[in-house]
């Protein structure tokens, strides 16, 4: 049987990185990128700078990461359970309930007025788009799939980040019915 490697330094700290990543994504939602110091993420946090750079290599792979621990966060759907249209309502309902009522949304925006992370921003869209790909390749909808995302998506990020206000069920129901009529 093969030894066992264990790995180099102090073992991870679960609840310590889910401080960095709540507050990170709390100071990015109200100073923006260049307006939160990592600096003081590190003291509100009672640790110090190095700690955040010996798991992150920048500022920027910090941001990134806070804004994957939000999306994280949303529960997932489970295409299959219920119907097209109800899976959908689910998956837009949790990604709609983080980026209004949690510092997600606000940080993904501050996050986008970085021109330098827009290639790790374009892949972290994707990541979500995934969940979404999931349900339509499920019900076997696959036809217009992604034009259907960028409209379901379009709404949701308009409405919730730039309107800033959350789209009621039946407004969102209304979207998904348009997409289903046309797949």
């Amino acid at each position: 049987m093969p030894d066992q490697v264990t790995p180099r330094g102090r073992p991870r700290n679960t609840d310590l990185t889910r401080k960095i990543m709540k507050t990170m994504l709390q100071a990015l939602a109200t100073n923006g990128y260049h307006g939160t110091s990592t600096q003081q993420i590190a003291q509100d946090i009672g640790t110090s700078k190095q700690a955040l750079y010996r798991r992150w290599q920048n500022k920027a792979a910090l941001a990134l990461e806070a804004l994957r621990y939000g999306f994280r966060q949303v529960p997932p759907t489970y295409p299959g359970m219920s119907t097209f249209q109800n899976d959908m309502l689910d998956a837009t309902s949790g990604m709609l309930q983080a980026l209004c009522e949690t510092p997600l949304g606000s940080a993904w925006l501050a996050l986008h007025a970085e021109p330098s992370l827009a290639e790790e921003l374009s892949l972290l869209e994707g990541e979500q788009r995934t969940h979404f790909r999931q349900i339509f390749v499920y019900w076997n909808t696959t036809a217009n799939m992604e034009t259907s995302i960028d409209q379901l998506l379009g709404f949701v990020f308009f409405t919730s980040l730039i309107r800033r206000r959350k789209p009621s069920n039946s407004e969102i129901s209304e979207v998904i019915q348009s997409i289903t009529t046309r797949s």
